[in-house]
């Protein structure tokens, strides 16, 4: 084989190396589980809080019972956060329960690993507009008396006048006897005392 023909199949061999080489050092990017859908779905908009944020990749994390890879966080509007810390993962589906929060953009992160073993993450946001929370809430406020109950409490009390004790009349007829009797008493003794009088002889 001349100089020119070697010289050739170096050249051939260098572009083709240049053509595979990058192709193998994607290879294992191109490996990792993508996210596909989410519930909700991302930048959407739901009338009502969810109970429930579920992810779902091209293929199962490799999450065991014993150990827990994935990772879910779902803060509200005001930052609060609402998941459980709780993940649940069911073939390539990964979810946690959320309690409802205030009404606005919801922010999921999340963070797995792959089934190749690298780690994977990502975040995506949607929105809540429940109508019930758009009402403010009523302000407590102190009643308005009424006209019949104003005019009661601005009249003065009706006094009680004082009950008056009746004389016990139980005991007049007792008493009228007794005295019926002092006077007949009085009246016989009067009465013999001037006949007794009227017999002695003057002297």
């Amino acid at each position: 084989m001349n100089p020119r023909t070697i010289r050739r199949v170096r050249v051939r061999l260098a572009f083709a190396a240049a053509l595979l080489i990058p192709a193998f050092a994607a290879a294992p990017a191109m490996a990792h589980d993508a996210l596909e859908s989410t519930t909700p779905a991302k930048d959407t908009t739901v009338t009502t809080a969810p109970g429930v944020v579920s992810l779902t990749l091209s293929e199962p994390p490799m999450d065991t019972a014993q150990l827990k890879l994935s990772v879910i966080t779902v803060t509200d509007e005001t930052g609060k956060t609402l998941s459980d810390g709780n993940v649940s993962v069911d073939g390539p589906t990964i979810s946690t329960a959320i309690a409802g929060g205030s009404n606005g953009a919801y922010k999921v992160l999340w963070r797995t690993v792959s089934s190749d073993g690298h780690p994977i993450e990502g975040s995506y946001a949607f929105t809540v507009q429940d109508p019930a929370q758009a009402v403010p809430a009523t302000q407590s406020q102190t009643p308005t008396p009424t006209a019949s109950t104003a005019t009661a409490s601005a009249a003065p009390a009706a006094q009680t006048e004082p009950e008056q004790v009746k004389p016990n009349d139980d005991n007049a007829p007792v008493a009228v006897g007794i005295a019926a009797a002092i006077l007949a008493v009085v009246a016989a003794v009067f009465f013999i005392a001037r006949k007794r009088r009227n017999r002695t002889p003057a002297a």
